[in-house]
């Protein structure tokens, strides 16, 4: 049997924000999106402003309407990076299979047969000694919530129990469907409000209901997914532990911007679409990849309304963001103008004149630009000797600093690492071997 530990920070930005900051520690703070303070969502809301209503992922706005008081921290990628980095190495003291999930959260499997869920209690001082160092070598105010269990799935739900500064064992099977059976269907990673949706229209409220439907029947209505619904009502999950020094290369790349105000102008549209191909682009060449399906996507502004009684309220369908998304497929590239082309082509297919709040561009499909066939054109090659020397002279004084003349006007858009670490990666340094567990985490941009 597995034994498998998931370790998850609590309002982790926000908790680094009050480790950093003392004054903010029991005071309700919201961390923004990026460096931005309107105009964004939540980043991370601090334990005290949870009990009052506000939710990561809220918009500003709403946030404040729940909590006047409530403190926005322009967010920092590099601070809760370097933090992440520090509570690795500490995992890494106990065993070398450890997975990076997300920037805060992480799983660990023990030894093969070193802990036993019955007979050891090995496994809770073992928990108890991670949640102690993690105090006293990042800091007294960072707090994790653990889940033990037998797979990464009921491990996570394990943490998801006690919040904040929990720890929970889910020892097998058998207590994993009563656990099931006494949360919602959401509650667990992998269903998210469409596929609860779907399922509640087949009849399906509960776990204990969803083991009552036929595989076949799942298979029909949800595909190859009707296996993993199957097997989650079961508490089945074999899914392996992929250590951060085995994971795969990145499957995409990708930039969104949300634009300074909402706006149906094509020009502000079109220069903000080409800075993010650009941005998408400079990615690609510095991996020496290449992709050729391009997504674009966009959400809409928010239609403004008047309650009876004059108070303005913001609405729009289904309670979520309204928008519209589209790929194409086009030979490999990472030319950022190439990418722009067809990204625009797209847009203007799908865009119905509505205003647009943010605009995002990515390209998956990627695969080495090594061995690449060389033109002989001298139109090609005079421009490859140019994103040459434009990348040299962005590397080295910063992102723009070169540009296209269309982008002189344009607003800045920057880079900024999002908490499932699409912008970096963890690895271990090149001069240590990947079963020494001294060794030091690094972080490098992908």
């Amino acid at each position: 049997m597995r034994t498998i530990l998931h370790i998850d920070f609590n309002s982790y930005f926000a908790t680094v924000e009050q480790q950093a900051n003392p004054r903010l520690r029991g005071k309700p703070i919201g961390v923004t999106g990026g460096d931005r303070m309107e105009r964004t969502v939540l980043g991370a809301a601090s334990v005290e402003a949870k009990r009052l209503g506000v939710k990561t992922g809220m918009p500003i706005w709403e946030a404040q309407k729940l909590c006047p008081d409530l403190i926005l921290v322009r967010g920092d990628s590099d601070k809760y990076l370097e933090c992440t980095k520090r509570f690795l190495n500490i995992l890494k003291d106990y065993s070398p299979k450890l997975e990076v999930f997300s920037i805060d959260e992480v799983f660990l499997e023990t030894e093969s047969g070193k802990y036993n869920f019955f007979l050891d209690s090995g496994l809770l001082q073992l928990a108890t000694q991670i949640k102690s160092r993690i105090r006293s070598e990042i800091g007294e105010w960072i707090t994790c919530s653990v889940g033990i269990s037998y797979n990464k799935l009921m491990a996570k739900l394990a943490g998801s129990l006690y919040k904040p500064d929990g720890l929970a064992v889910i020892a097998d099977e058998t207590a994993a469907m009563v656990v099931l059976d006494r949360i919602e269907l959401d509650e667990i990673c992998g269903i998210g409000p469409g596929i609860k949706k779907r399922l509640n229209n087949m009849g399906v409220f509960s776990f204990k209901a969803l083991r009552g439907v036929p595989l076949d029947s799942l298979l029909a209505s949800f595909k190859s997914y009707g296996q993993t619904l199957y097997n989650m009502a079961r508490g089945i999950d074999n899914t392996p532990l992929v250590p951060f020094y085995e994971k795969e290369e990145v499957k995409s790349i990708g930039h969104r911007h949300t634009l300074d105000q909402d706006t149906g102008d094509l020009v502000g549209i079109k220069q903000a679409l080409l800075k993010l191909a650009e941005l998408v682009a400079r990615r690609l060449r510095a991996k020496r990849l290449a992709g050729k399906t391009i997504h674009l996507w966009y959400r809409s502004a928010f239609q403004s309304q008047f309650h009876p009684r004059g108070v303005l309220h913001y609405a729009h369908p289904g309670g979520e963001f309204a928008g519209g998304g589209m790929q194409t497929t086009i030979p490999y590239t990472n030319d950022g103008l190439e990418i722009f082309q067809n990204t625009w082509r797209v847009f203007l297919q799908i865009w119905d004149r509505e205003k647009i709040r943010m605009v995002g561009v990515s390209v998956s499909n990627l695969k080495s630009e090594s061995p690449k066939n060389l033109s002989l054109l001298e139109e090609d090659q005079k421009n490859e000797q140019i994103m040459n020397v434009l990348d040299k002279i962005n590397d080295r004084f910063g992102e723009f600093t070169l540009e296209r003349a269309a982008l002189l006007s344009s607003p800045k858009v920057c880079r900024k690492p999002n908490p499932f670490l699409s912008d970096r990666r963890f690895k271990l340094s090149d001069n240590q071997v990947k079963g020494d567990r001294r060794c030091l985490l690094s972080t490098d941009l992908f």
